[in-house]
């Protein structure tokens, strides 16, 4: 028999949101097409822990699954919205752990442009899986955000633990925001989003949560030259903690209940359309409820210069000192700094990013190694088009990371028993992360792609439960065909 979840426990959230992408779009000169996809998977993952196998790591993050993969997507607009609706699931079975298993994939988008000047969006995203994924923590993608500020709540993505791949999850977030057009030089957004994380397994699994997070910013342009942008952000984390691999410290069984404030302000020197010097500050501040373990605040400034060459060539860079302080210590200083280079070519692309960065990470799902962070990060990306059936990408990264005062057994490695005295930072638990892989896809036929991937990953921590590495084989056969158009 297969094993399913109860369908799609972010129903309610998702239900909410059709009507409103829907039920306020005009009927005049609409476009729907439905197009329908049965393709075939093969995924295959391997762990080995540097130290052995070690009680129940032995079979963690291991993965050997055949399975099949239908898909519907409908996408519907006019001249004033926007509906897409994509609906994926997975049927497999595992060797490895010799079931039937059933994944979900469900992705919502909508945006109604109510006037010429103001537009509201909504989205819905539900995950059902055993992967969380290759980390993209430390990714200079977003320049404020690597520049030692904070990106909007809705900006910066939820990163699961890469230690618990292979324990079945499923997380659910809901978003609505808005942008409103003051003038031609000056916009006002906002924002609420809904996410939750739960387990399948009642132990052994990540710390489930509940999310909610508020956003508003706005950007003003001054004169031809000068422009500014000021934002706020708050983000309530409520979490119910689940014994298991990473809640094993027995002075620590209070649920960490988390508010994040962020503040942001910003002004930029505007040479020419293709050139600007950005000057900005940032306040991140995170506070636990009852003292289950000590808050934290960043303060960051930054100068940089972002240029472009040409329409294929585009450079950032920027820095500045940093301020990080957990409650109870003294503070220490610091720098934040970031450097990106994207160019195109005709037929391929390349991205180089470096980032040192002090940031939160409090939706791991891990309560141990969340907290305050000082990120050191370096990552390249290729994609290469051959004919135009046929494309490459290659990738690589690394990053190193110090969690100042964790908990639980990543606090016994770093010192153990409460956070001493003295300055934030003088205990920390360090762990460095490699990662890189390989794919390329082939379209032949009228409607079948091929897909190929290789991906590896290395975490070089201190503890046996995350000295491991990850290899990963993804093959996928798919066969996509539109079905309806009116």
């Amino acid at each position: 028999m297969w094993t399913v979840a109860s369908p799609l426990p972010g129903r309610t959230v998702f239900y909410l949101l059709v009507p409103l992408a829907i039920g306020v779009a005009p009927a005049l000169a609409r476009e729907t097409i439905v197009t329908g996809t049965m393709g075939t998977v093969v995924d295959y993952r391997s762990r080995s822990y540097k130290q052995g196998e070690v009680g129940t790591l032995s079979d963690d993050g291991d993965r050997k699954k055949i399975g099949i993969q239908p898909e519907v997507l409908i996408v519907s607009n006019d001249v004033r919205d926007f509906l897409s609706l994509r609906y994926s699931p997975t049927l497999s079975y595992d060797y490895v752990v010799e079931d039937n298993q059933v994944d979900h994939q469900l992705d919502l988008q909508g945006e109604r442009w109510l006037s010429q000047a103001w537009s509201v969006s909504v989205s819905e995203n539900y995950i059902r899986s055993d992967d969380p994924g290759t980390p993209t923590r430390g990714k200079t993608s977003d320049v404020f955000a690597s520049s030692g500020g904070q990106a909007s709540p809705f900006d910066t993505p939820t990163e699961l633990s890469r230690d618990q791949n292979g324990r079945k999850y499923w997380t659910n977030t809901a978003s609505a925001r808005t942008s409103y057009v003051l003038d031609k030089d000056s916009r006002i957004n906002g924002g609420y989003s809904y996410s939750v994380l739960r387990n399948d397994e009642s132990v052994g699994g990540y710390e489930d949560y509940d999310r909610h997070s508020f956003y508003t910013d706005l950007t003003h342009g001054f004169t031809q030259n000068w422009r500014g942008n000021l934002g706020l952000d708050y983000t309530r984390g409520l979490y119910d903690r689940t014994q298991g691999l990473f809640d094993t410290n027995a002075t620590d069984n209070g649920t960490p209940d988390l508010d994040q404030y962020g503040f942001r302000v910003g002004v930029d020197f505007v040479r020419t359309p293709h050139d600007f010097y950005p000057l900005k500050y940032s306040l991140n501040e995170s506070r636990y409820a009852d003292d289950t373990r000590p808050g934290n605040e960043i303060h960051s400034w930054s100068l940089g210069w972002d240029h472009a060459f040409d329409s294929r060539t585009r450079v950032a860079l920027g820095g500045g000192p940093s301020f990080a302080k957990t409650e109870g210590l003294d503070g220490t200083w610091g720098y934040n700094a970031y450097a990106t280079l994207m160019r195109t070519f005709e037929h391929a692309s390349l991205s180089l990013e470096l980032s040192k960065v002090y940031q939160t990470n409090n939706f791991s799902g891990n309560s141990a190694d969340s907290g305050l962070t000082d990120t050191y990060s370096a990552r390249a990306t290729f994609s290469y088009r051959h004919t135009q059936n046929l494309a490459f990408n290659v990738y690589g990264g690394y990053s190193m990371e110090s969690n100042f005062e964790p908990q639980g057994i990543y606090q016994v490695e770093a010192g153990g028993g409460a956070a001493p005295a003295g300055k934030t930072g003088g205990n920390s638990y360090d762990k460095n992360i490699y990662d890189a892989g390989i794919g390329c896809t082939y379209t032949f036929g009228r409607w079948y792609t091929a897909g190929l991937n290789y991906g590896y990953y290395v975490s070089d921590g201190n503890l046996a439960n995350d000295q491991y590495t990850d290899h990963q084989l993804l093959f996928t056969l798919r066969a996509s065909h539109e079905l309806w158009r009116w």
